[in-house]
């Protein structure tokens, strides 16, 4: 993308932004299905951001099949991965690795595959990464190729057809998060240790040295099966062990791993680097996709309550959006999707304007959204990188304050951010 580009889109938002005469909302205004009231103010269509930072946007690596997320090592390499089940290191100056060998076989299809990695706090020393994946079932071979992507991709669709039973008997594959070592030359990993199995979306470490994981629970039907794992933010030591300070502990009707309840899809996780709690942005079922702060032992909601439309009638106890017990997300969307997939705050000194802002990056809203926050409220929002089609996987802050963004459609890519060069 060309500078001129995304001056022009820079100022098509600040003249939104200060026409009178367009609307203060940073959303689209058609009605929803029906009346939804916020539980308080600003929990929702907060109004546009009245000043955004300068920026440059410039394709630093081309040529990837379905990237899904990358992490900055110390080095100043990024690691990345690639949907149908291939990681690969990238240098600062975009050069682009083999894939690192030592993989187990991943049966990938469509977004869903190799997704998310993360370093261990003490990667410096230790070498281990972590990464959630489809694995493929005994007696089915994949070589993680992209022919074997397409083949399994078609292979879905046949899959797809076989009625429940059948596929009971013959499953898809199974979703694990494993950790490994990455070799000092970075082309290979060893020690390969699957620690999970459960249905994982994004993960991060807290302070304390264990290991948060997402998980999906995305049908509204029946009550959550709180002893098994969907639904949740599960808390763990790093061999997959339930930490033993988990609020559920001893208790014989959620399971021991649990650390919150009632999520759908928090395919976005980061932790608040002012106040150290984790935000995690839960997709809806049909809009009402919303941030929430995470509690332990607390319950989100799903699927008794969502600022989304809900099966009729609606669930016991719940008035749609609020039910005793639950917790409140601190903002949403509706009647629009944002479909977020990832989060970050934003703490460089390249954007001094971003500093302290949430940026989140949205698949089917082809946006990248910028929150301006006080405290624990949204208080402005402006869409960066809009641009219909245009999937935006996962975004993360280079060690210099670049912002990576990962698009996996049309053509997948990661778009690099900076501000434009000095004038003379």
């Amino acid at each position: 993308m060309k500078l001129q580009n995304v001056t022009k889109t820079t100022m098509l938002g600040f003249l939104a932004a200060i026409t009178m005469t367009v609307p203060t909302s940073a959303q689209q205004s058609s009605a929803p299905a029906y009346a939804i009231t916020p539980a308080f103010e600003g929990q929702t269509r907060a109004p546009l951001a009245p000043k955004s930072a300068r920026y440059v946007v410039s394709d630093f690596v081309t040529g990837l099949n379905c990237p899904w997320a990358m992490a900055h090592m110390p080095n100043g390499n990024m690691i990345v991965t690639e949907v149908p089940g291939r990681i690969r290191i990238i240098t600062p100056d975009g050069n682009v690795s083999d894939p690192i060998s030592g993989m187990p076989a991943v049966r990938a299809w469509g977004s869903r595959g190799l997704n998310d990695i993360l370093l261990d706090p003490d990667f410096e020393n230790n070498r281990m990464i972590y990464f959630s994946y489809l694995g493929a079932p005994d007696g089915v071979d994949d070589d993680n190729s992209d022919e074997a992507f397409t083949k399994s991709n078609a292979d879905r669709q046949v899959w797809n057809a076989l009625s429940r039973e059948e596929k009971a008997a013959n499953p898809w594959g199974t979703w694990s998060v494993a950790s490994a070592r990455l070799s000092s030359d970075e082309t290979s990993i060893d020690n390969l240790k699957v620690i999970l199995e459960t249905t994982p979306s994004r993960m991060a470490f807290d302070d304390t040295g264990k290991l948060l994981v997402t998980t999906q629970r995305k049908s509204p039907m029946g009550q959550q099966d709180l002893k098994a794992t969907s639904g949740m933010i599960l808390r763990l030591n790093k061999d997959g062990s339930a930490a033993g300070d988990n609020p559920y502990v001893g208790n014989d009707d959620v399971n021991d791993m649990a650390y919150v309840i009632g999520l759908r899809n928090s395919n976005s996780l980061a932790k608040n680097p002012w106040t150290g709690d984790f935000w995690v942005a839960d997709q809806g079922g049909n809009a009402g996709d919303e941030i929430n702060i995470i509690r332990a032992g607390k319950d989100y909601g799903w699927p008794a309550v969502s600022y989304g439309p809900l099966p009729t009638p609606k669930p016991e106890g719940s008035s749609y959006t609020v039910k005793e017990g639950t917790e409140q997300p601190i903002y949403y969307w509706t009647p629009v999707s944002m479909a977020p997939s990832s989060m970050m705050f934003y703490t460089g000194d390249l954007f001094p304007q971003w500093k302290g802002n949430l940026f989140l990056t949205g698949l089917s809203s082809s946006h990248m959204s910028r929150l301006v926050l006080s405290g624990d409220h949204v208080v402005g929002e402006e869409r960066l990188l809009d641009e219909p089609g245009h999937r935006l996987r996962h975004v993360s802050q280079g060690a210099d304050g670049s912002i990576y963004v990962l698009e996996d459609m049309p053509m997948p890519k990661i778009l690099k951010l900076t501000p434009p060069p000095a004038r003379n």
